[in-house]
């Protein structure tokens, strides 16, 4: 894992000296932004379930490198918490009961978009981003709470843990995850900024010794922030 993170780094710097040396004119900036993410799963063959949006946050170092006229190469390190819910409903002795499964996951991310800004006059630009990432699953959890059920075993079976991440059959998700971002955001000249952001993971979160032919786990993050450029 530090070898990992330590090569998401250097590719973070190496884009940045790359883009400096382009700039035609205009000025690099460097920001932060913070905000909410809702995100939930796309699974397909025994994992197409009926996934909820989990509700967390997200937060996002950037800088921006000019490359021609409005157009810029935004490399950024994030700090991403995802997931997603399961609800559950049976009836136990002729009562209703209710349960919810909470997947919480932690994750280091290294985004490069290309944006391309859409000036508004004196009072800022409009930017749409789109680019690849990838990330870093780091840390995670499994949390219970009501009476859950997954159709063949009650609450008791289940207890809060932490999650484990690699490739093999005992492991809960894959440890390295890769997608696409596209975005949309709005900068003030003063520096100020809000946006959203769509994460659609591309490769499967089933570790690798688990994977059937049909069974496939993907992220889906709507990301909303609120940051600042200089």
């Amino acid at each position: 894992m530090k070898k990992l993170l330590l090569s998401a780094s250097v590719l973070l710097l190496a884009t940045g000296a790359f883009a400096q040396t382009k700039m035609t004119g205009e000025t690099a900036r460097f920001g932060l932004k913070a905000g909410v993410n809702l995100s939930s799963y796309s699974g397909t063959g025994a994992l197409d379930l009926d996934y909820k949006n989990n509700v967390g946050y997200n937060v996002t170092a950037f800088g921006d490198f000019g490359v021609g006229n409005n157009f810029f190469i935004q490399p950024a390190i994030s700090l991403q918490n995802k997931g997603t819910k399961l609800e559950s409903i049976s009836t136990v002795a002729g009562n209703t009961v209710t349960g919810t499964w909470k997947q919480d996951v932690m994750a280091i991310e290294v985004p490069v978009n290309a944006v391309l800004r859409i000036p508004t006059g004196d009072a800022g630009a409009v930017q749409i981003s789109a680019g690849p990432y990838i990330g870093f699953n780091i840390s995670g959890k499994n949390k219970y709470t009501g009476t859950f059920s997954n159709g063949t075993a009650s609450a008791s079976n289940f207890t809060d843990r932490d999650l484990e991440f690699g490739s093999e059959t005992s492991d809960d998700l894959s440890s390295i995850d890769f997608g696409a971002n596209f975005g949309l955001a709005y900068r003030l000249n003063s520096g100020f900024q809000v946006g959203a952001n769509y994460g659609l993971g591309l490769s499967n979160l089933v570790p690798k010794d688990s994977r059937s032919n049909d069974d496939k786990l993907k992220n889906r993050v709507i990301g909303l922030s609120v940051g600042y450029s200089f």
